[in-house]
């Protein structure tokens, strides 16, 4: 395993975030009007080459001209205009997961056909023409998340069979997509929630509701090899003071490992590359279900209504002791670790399902189960331009 480098640890006392010291936020708050908006919920987004695209259990996107378009669970987005795509292909259910690499989209959900054409809850399409390509190894439950990296692929969910071979959660596959990778073969004992590669290539990180990774002890994170799948005992996650919780979202640059959780009301954890903390650990009152990185930002989107000013509270369902208003999305300053004074509205009781960055026009894309933005009609996507 690699050897690390280690953040210096930002001031690990507890933070009292007041309105009047939050800093400008770095994306406006009022999301990008007329813009493509699906009919139903975006559970996954990939942002490729001027593209966003987009997957969920919506059945029809309206474009920007008013019209609503028939798109069965996927579709995309130019990112410069908002206008929709023809590109397009029918999922027979859910899509819950995308990645894109080398010109091909991976899909991954409940799905058991795309197009009318077998493929169960797993596979690939053209990033240009939505062509299907011939993958097709079958896999017995669902897929739960993506990652692509600059040679194989690779997939996390509940499913324990992969083109009838015995896999914990975890799978490999090489791009343009061929067989099942038969040396990668880490394993969990519950669901994998979301996957992410390290900023060198060499570590995937996996998140999710297990208890156990590769047979030894990690309580809903760890870290394996990309190459080898064997467990990295350089990522040793603290939770500080509270008791860990499941994992929503992970995402991993050269300075950390950010992760949006569950638990009690809901969390969002800075940890250094060691796994030590960065901040105290955020909490909310509701799950953060995606987060973001891009620059000093990090973005947090699910269904809190607050977070919760000084890291505490208590109950079911949980009440902060004391409120910050942030209704379903919210950013933190990485260089200060404080919030920022960005505060849309987002309604609904879900909220924020997935985000990504444009990492040209560095705006932010979200998606999920609202209708509104403040007071604009804004369904289920929402792009949100560059301050």
């Amino acid at each position: 395993m690699r050897a690390r480098t280690l953040l210096v640890v930002m001031a690990s006392s507890v933070l009292v975030i007041s309105t009047a010291a939050m800093a400008g936020a770095s994306v406006v708050a009022v999301p990008t009007t007329p813009c493509a908006q699906p009919d139903g919920r975006v559970s996954a987004m990939a942002v490729s080459s001027g593209t966003v695209y987009i997957g969920g259990s919506f059945t029809h996107v309206m474009d920007r001209s008013g019209v609503s378009r028939p798109r069965t669970r996927l579709a995309a987005i130019n990112t410069a205009t908002c206008d929709l795509l023809p590109w397009t292909a029918d999922a027979g259910n859910s899509v819950t997961a995308l990645a894109v690499t080398h010109g091909t989209v991976y899909v991954g959900g409940s799905f058991l056909t795309i197009n009318g054409l077998p493929r169960a809850r797993i596979a690939a399409l053209d990033g240009a023409s939505a062509t299907l390509l011939p993958f097709n190894p079958g896999v017995n439950n669902t897929v739960s998340a993506l990652l692509a990296s600059g040679t194989i692929w690779y997939a996390g969910g509940r499913f324990t069979n992969v083109a009838g071979v015995t896999r914990g959660k975890l799978a490999a596959f090489p791009h343009r997509p061929g067989a099942l990778d038969q040396r990668w073969t880490p394993g969990a004992n519950a669901a994998v929630t979301t996957l992410a590669l390290g900023a060198d290539g060499a570590d995937v990180y996996v998140g999710g509701n297990f208890t156990t990774l590769n047979g030894k002890s990690r309580l809903y994170v760890g870290a394996v090899g990309a190459s080898s799948g064997l467990s990295d005992p350089g990522f040793v996650p603290s939770f500080g003071t509270s008791a860990a919780f499941p994992m929503l979202k992970l995402v991993v640059d050269s300075r950390g490992v950010y992760a949006g959780a569950g638990g009690s009301g809901g969390h969002l954890v800075i940890w250094n590359l060691d796994g030590s903390l960065q901040q105290p650990v955020y909490q909310t009152d509701g799950g953060v279900q995606t987060a973001a990185v891009d620059g000093k930002s990090l973005y947090a989107g699910g269904h809190f209504v607050n977070y919760c000013s000084g890291n505490t509270g208590i109950g079911h369902p949980f009440l902060c002791d004391i409120n910050v208003p942030r209704a379903k999305l919210f950013e933190v300053s990485l260089s200060t670790g404080a919030l920022t004074s960005w505060a849309p509205k987002v309604n609904s009781a879900r909220g924020v399902f997935v985000s990504a960055v444009d990492p040209v026009t560095h705006a932010l894309w979200v998606g999920g189960d609202f209708t509104k933005v403040g007071s604009r009609s804004v369904a289920h996507l929402a792009e949100f331009a560059t301050a």
